[in-house]
């Protein structure tokens, strides 16, 4: 019978000094030690050369992570920027619009005030004229009580009064005019009357006047 010899598989094997042997299968030959870093197992190599890429991807997702982030960031402060610009621009027109509005309420408070002065300026112009009829009214009453009592010859034919030394009834900030009135008592057939003066003094604060014979 035969025995069974195991034997070793082909490779390099430490001798017991320390140095590198190859065994072919059956026997060892004396080939050159290699250096040792050819032996090192062809597994360890890859896991060395996967561990570095394994890094440089994160280094490089590190980088792209940074450079989205300052990306985001530019983007939100870009978009900060335009709605706050946005924001201003709409101030702005709505401070425009009130501006607007409040001139044009302003506006329209003083053109309704101007209607009122307006209305009120023409009521008074009305009542100084239906004043001075009043006064022309008395005056000839006065005239003739003055020609029934043989002072005056004739009749009354009319009675007209008007301001002196430039006085108006236009002028609402005259506060007192002066009338020079003249009762016509003889018509001269020419176109001209004949008659009497009287005069009169108006106050328009207390709507009180008087008047007399004679001239101003």
């Amino acid at each position: 019978m035969h025995e069974h010899e195991n034997r070793a598989d082909p490779g390099w094997y430490p001798t017991p000094s320390g140095e590198q042997r190859y065994w072919d299968g059956s026997q060892w030959l004396a080939l050159p030690a290699p250096e040792v870093s050819q032996i090192v197992p062809a597994s360890g190599s890859r896991r060395l050369w996967i561990w570095g890429a394994v890094v440089t991807l994160l280094i490089v997702g590190i980088i792209v992570g940074t450079g989205s982030f300052v990306i985001a960031d530019r983007n939100r402060a870009r978009a900060a920027a335009e709605a706050s610009v946005q924001a201003a621009e709409e101030a702005s027109i709505r401070a425009a619009e009130e501006a607007a509005e409040e001139a044009a309420s302003i506006e329209a408070a003083e053109e309704a005030a101007q209607r009122e002065q307006d209305r009120e300026d023409r009521e008074e112009r009305n009542s100084r004229r239906e004043t001075v009829t009043e006064i022309e009214e008395s005056i000839s009453e006065m005239a003739e009580g003055h020609i029934a009592q043989g002072i005056l010859d004739g009749q009354v034919i009319s009675t007209s009064c008007s301001p002196v030394a430039g006085g108006s009834l236009e002028d609402l900030t005259e506060q007192t005019t002066v009338f020079d009135c003249f009762v016509a008592t003889e018509d001269n057939g020419d176109g001209t009357m004949y008659g009497y003066h009287y005069h009169s003094t108006m106050n328009w604060n207390s709507g009180d006047y008087t008047y007399g014979f004679g001239a101003p």
